[in-house]
């Protein structure tokens, strides 16, 4: 009786255990908010222009494969067309809207995202490639920005945020340092450590008896 109940719990620990590794473990390769520190990857900026969100600022870790790429790594949604999918940024966090723009081929030349690029310290150029072939530049910024031309001749305008590195605040930086060890992980351990202990204390005593 007292082993069937012993190896019971010891089942039951181990799922435990298994739960605190699961919730200890790191989140998916997906960006942080705000731009990246020097050296930590690519700094991806999307100014939605007349669509009306605040502009998105996150770092996408390491050097991603291209344009799209570093969206998706930054955290960033993006939506390719229909008909070409992901070689056409046709919405970036989900905007535009239908209402908008249907996706359905190449977007309106009078809406459509603009693609940019920046060298640490440079300023920001359009895009000579497409986001699917381009290759973003180490330590780098990648912008991306909503135009509304009033004719197809006019030229897009750049993102209106500078691609400048912008260092966390003495705020920020304790609270990203701490949240990094697993100490979940450390405490359920302990927990399972010190009660199945007890059970195997209680098992004896009873067996004594």
């Amino acid at each position: 009786m007292i082993a069937a109940r012993f190896a019971r719990f010891s089942a039951a620990s181990a799922l435990l255990l298994g739960a605190c590794l699961a919730g200890a473990a790191p989140a998916s390769a997906t960006g942080t908010e705000g731009s990246c520190a020097e050296g930590a990857g690519v700094t991806v900026v999307v100014d939605f222009g007349d669509l009306g969100p605040q502009s998105l600022i996150r770092c996408a870790p390491g050097t991603p494969a291209n344009g799209i790429a570093a969206l998706q790594e930054a955290g960033v949604d993006v939506a390719g067309s229909q008909k070409y999918g992901l070689a056409v940024a046709c919405r970036i966090d989900g905007k535009p809207g239908p209402d908008v723009e249907s996706c359905a081929g190449m977007p309106s030349a009078t809406a459509y995202w603009s693609y940019w690029h920046a060298k640490p310290g440079g300023t920001w150029e359009s895009s000579q490639e497409g986001a699917q072939t381009s290759k973003p530049v180490a330590n780098g910024f990648e912008g991306w920005a909503f135009a509304r031309p009033k004719s197809v001749n006019d030229l897009p305008a750049p993102p209106r945020v500078a691609p400048v590195r912008q260092a966390a605040s003495p705020a920020q930086a304790p609270a990203e340092q701490g949240s990094s060890f697993p100490w979940g992980l450390v405490i359920g351990a302990v927990v399972i450590v010190v009660v199945a202990g007890a059970g195997i204390v209680v098992a004896r005593r009873r067996r004594a008896q």
